[in-house]
């Protein structure tokens, strides 16, 4: 029986020479048919790569190694294009994932005819300099097999006659900020029976952007290779291979690389020249810290749960679920937080229920018409047996809020309104204002914390309300429900500060990012705004001494112990100056 490689040779025999006899072949560039399903064959025996660096089992040591991430991830990500299959590899620092792009492309071009490969990233500087300089060093290997081949700055044809025409050809583009429309406008003419698109740096590519390249692919020969150091769940590149709520997106195959797992650092020697080094690396998880952010990402490949410049924590959020059945938390009446939404095919509505500084819980709902929600938030705030004083409940009237409002307008229920593009309301920060506390004469307690204005530090109400949210969460004020798609809202957002005013990133953005709106986030932070905020007297109030007697003058006593305090110190500091004198001083 003849093998399976024999058989692809005579079939793509068998193909040149129809070609040739129906003239459409002229013999200037013959694809490496047999090579289509064995990219990683062709890469070693054509490119000359040694087969240990894409193969990383084959190195010594692995024979006891435990895999941190994905064993011989190289191999998975060639498996998985090989297969016809989209693949999103997060990637530790220094693990040659540039190196490989550079081959794919190559092969990509080498075994499909008039087959587009593209190369996107985010700044010129990251293709020119990272993947098509290492292009440009396996070139001339590459054109040894296709030697009309040629290669210009961020551009390879391979049939040069039809310039302009980029066909059977790979390109390089940027997609910067606010380069949207452009690259949207150019994934336009990516099409092709074989396409490739690889994306260097994916986390810093903009939503917009990779919705715009899913579209042009439209041939189920349309790949898509994403490449990157994980930066956060909501990133470009974790999305591209996870769905919302954490589950593989389908035809996407992820890879993990680690750079414990690397040759270099498995077998202790320099397999891989310019990879991760082993004092390298000892030195980075040094520097980041054991367990750190940085180091589940940089070295582990690990997207964490949040953004380096998010607004709250996911930790936060963990340590609020821990005092969500702490009784202390529920001190005090109830609030609800309203997010209205009326497509019952889309974003959903949500309500977030609080008993003091605990939101007990957070519900969804499936809305076909704002007003028939604002019949049951109405319901829900005036239970005869659970009545929400109005002061209490907080809702967003923007859009097909105003719909809900106007429907609790009619019922006879004013609740409080908040315009996310309103100013911040002004006030001072109560919690805050409380965090010290003292006696005054008359043996009350007043408080003695910083004194800030809120006008002063939001650029609009949405900042502010988001903010109060992150620093009760920062500082442990509040309780939240063990509920991973509300942390996950509330995680996302980022903030930045302009002209000196905290400003948070805006819904829609947020939206681009979360590939959703974050309605129970937002029902959550309203509620938690609106929510009594005065702290209880009675939690502070010292305890009265067991002999004190009822209606005895204990101020006047207390100023009376003030002033005698005050007059020692007098005497003692003229008793001080009368010593320094008798030794001539």
């Amino acid at each position: 029986m003849p093998s399976e490689t024999e058989i692809t040779r005579k079939m793509v025999a068998a193909e040149m020479e129809r070609r040739q006899r129906v003239g459409l072949w002229s013999g200037s560039v013959i694809p490496h048919y047999e090579y289509q399903t064995r990219p990683l064959d062709w890469i070693v025996e054509k490119l000359l790569v040694p087969r240990p660096t894409l193969e990383w089992s084959l190195n010594p040591g692995y024979e006891t190694h435990q895999w941190d991430a994905d064993p011989d991830p190289i191999a998975k990500i060639l498996g998985a294009l090989a297969d016809g299959k989209d693949c999103g590899c997060e990637s530790a620092t220094g693990t040659g994932k540039t190196f490989l792009a550079a081959c794919i492309v190559l092969w990509w071009l080498a075994c499909f005819e008039d087959s587009i490969c593209s190369t996107i990233a985010p700044k010129e500087d990251q293709l020119l300099k990272h993947v098509w300089k290492e292009i440009g060093d396996l070139f001339p290997r590459f054109q040894e097999h296709f030697p009309l081949a040629e290669m210009l700055t961020g551009v390879i044809r391979m049939k040069p006659q039809d310039t302009g025409r980029e066909k059977w050809a790979a390109s390089a583009f940027v997609c910067g900020v606010g380069a949207s429309e452009e690259v949207a406008t150019k994934a336009q003419g990516l099409h092709a029976e074989h396409l490739l698109i690889i994306t260097e740096e994916t986390p810093g590519i903009h939503m917009a952007i990779m919705e715009a390249l899913h579209q042009t692919r439209t041939d189920d020969h349309n790949l898509h290779l994403a490449l990157g150091n994980p930066d956060h769940q909501q990133d470009a590149l974790h999305r591209f291979c996870f769905d919302e709520k954490g589950k593989p997106m389908p035809g996407v195959v992820h890879v993990r690389i680690s750079a414990f797992d690397h040759p270099n650092i498995v077998s202790q020697q320099r397999i891989v020249p310019g990879a991760i080094g082993v004092q390298r690396l000892k030195d980075r998880i040094e520097r980041l810290g054991q367990g750190s952010r940085l180091f589940e990402s940089r070295i582990r490949g690990i997207s964490p749960k949040e953004a380096t410049d998010a607004l709250i924590k996911w930790d936060w959020c963990v340590a609020a679920a821990e005092r969500w059945a702490d009784p202390e938390f529920r001190d005090g009446p109830l609030a609800l937080g309203v997010d209205v939404a009326d497509s019952p095919s889309g974003d959903k509505a949500a309500i977030s229920r609080w008993q003091g500084a605990c939101c007990t819980e957070v519900t969804a709902y499936t809305v076909e018409d704002a007003s028939i929600f604002g019949i049951q938030v109405f319901n829900e705030a005036t239970d005869k047996d659970n009545p929400v004083d109005p002061r209490y409940i907080g809702i967003d009237p923007v859009g097909v809020g105003a719909s809900t409002v106007n429907k609790l307008r009619e019922l006879g229920l004013r609740l409080r309104r908040l315009f996310g593009s309103a100013r911040a309301v002004p006030g001072i920060d109560v919690d805050l204002l409380w965090s010290e506390t003292d006696v005054n004469m008359e043996g009350r307690i007043q408080p003695t914390g910083p004194t800030v204005v809120e006008t002063e530090r939001y650029d609009n109400l949405r900042s502010q309300v988001w903010w109060r949210a992150r620093e009760d969460l920062r500082l442990g004020r509040i309780a939240l429900p063990p509920d991973e798609e509300l942390w996950q809202d509330l995680c996302t957002p980022s903030y930045e500060t302009k002209d000196g005013k905290i400003q948070v990133e805006s819904k829609e953005t947020v939206i681009t990012r979360l590939r959703r709106s974050p309605n129970k986030g937002d029902a959550c932070v309203y509620g938690n705004f609106v929510r009594r905020r005065t702290p209880s007297t009675r939690q502070v109030r010292p305890k009265l001494p067991v002999d004190r007697v009822p209606n005895r003058d204990y101020g006047l006593e207390r100023r009376l112990a003030i002033h005698e305090k005050r007059v020692k110190a007098e005497e003692r500091r003229i008793k001080r100056m009368y010593e320094r004198k008798g030794r001539g001083r």
